[in-house]
């Protein structure tokens, strides 16, 4: 009878943890995983950062060089679009471009770009933003 009895327990403790969890951890990592990559993938410009700087050359064509930094963990980006605007004294706009960085930008990496172009007259700043971008595979 005591035997019968610890068999009993032992059996009904064995049947409650298998019952308890019955998905892998690694397949709650794995949808979090294909969660945050969907989000990352579909909000380019919340995980990519640009810093530029500008300088006119010996042609006088305005030199526009920086860097592009991706902060997703998961999602690369590519075909980058960034607007270059060129202010006046006053801080007016006189003129907008889009240019292309055809590189493919890494989770966690940087892209270094540069565009020469003709400075329209009355320049006293050049800015450089991101406007769209898109998910690499």
């Amino acid at each position: 009878m005591k035997h019968t009895l610890y068999i009993l327990l032992m059996a009904l403790s064995v049947t409650a943890c298998n019952s308890a969890n019955t998905e892998r951890p690694s397949d709650k990592y794995e949808a979090k995983k294909k969660s945050l990559e969907e989000t990352e993938r579909e909000n380019p410009l919340q995980f990519l950062r640009i810093e530029g700087d500008n300088h006119v050359n010996l042609l006088n064509q305005e030199v526009v060089e920086g860097e592009i930094t991706n902060k997703a963990t998961l999602a690369s980006f590519k075909d980058v679009e960034v607007r270059i605007t060129f202010k006046s004294k006053t801080g007016s706009t006189i003129e907008k471009t889009v240019k292309t960085v055809n590189d493919v930008v890494e989770p966690g990496k940087s892209v270094s770009f540069k565009f020469k172009m003709k400075k329209p007259k009355g320049t006293a700043s050049v800015a450089v933003d991101i406007t769209g971008a898109l998910a690499d595979k």
